[in-house]
């Protein structure tokens, strides 16, 4: 038996959710680093993250941009994908806007996504993350 797989408008649905995706890096000593993680899709196709600059995964990805993430439905029945790609740091470094832009669906609206981005730069540094997705696999387990 074979699970179902996303069609193309459920798998652009689910990325358009503000669900806690799931990134995979390589740590120094080999050892698979998860971090849950904010994100939200990118129209050339790629996936864009926030984090604190000092994090383990920023280190990760600097020394090894390999990388996987996973992406699925908080309840039953389950749907969601698997990506395998690389990733880049980039700046620019505690841009408000643009946290509060990508945060927005997760803190219900720009201003208080605006805020709470503030919140965090207080707390360190923010840089981005993006994705490149190199392939897939999704699952449908709606049945």
């Amino acid at each position: 038996m074979k699970v179902p797989l996303l069609n193309d408008n459920d798998l652009k649905a689910l990325l358009a959710q503000p669900l806690v995706a799931k990134l995979g890096t390589v740590s120094r000593d080999g050892s698979v680093r998860i971090t849950p993680i904010w994100f939200g899709d990118q129209a050339d196709g790629s996936i864009l993250m926030n984090t604190f600059e000092d994090s383990a995964t920023v280190r990760n990805l600097r020394r090894d941009a390999n990388c996987s993430l996973l992406i699925d439905s908080r309840d039953y029945p389950y749907i969601g994908v698997h990506y395998w790609g690389t990733a880049t740091v980039e700046g620019p470094e505690d841009d408000v806007e643009g946290i509060a832009r990508l945060f927005a669906p997760y803190r219900g609206d720009v201003d208080t996504a605006r805020e709470y981005a503030k919140t965090l730069i207080g707390w360190g540094t923010r840089v981005y993350v993006r994705f490149r997705p190199q392939r897939q696999t999704t699952w449908d387990f709606r049945g």
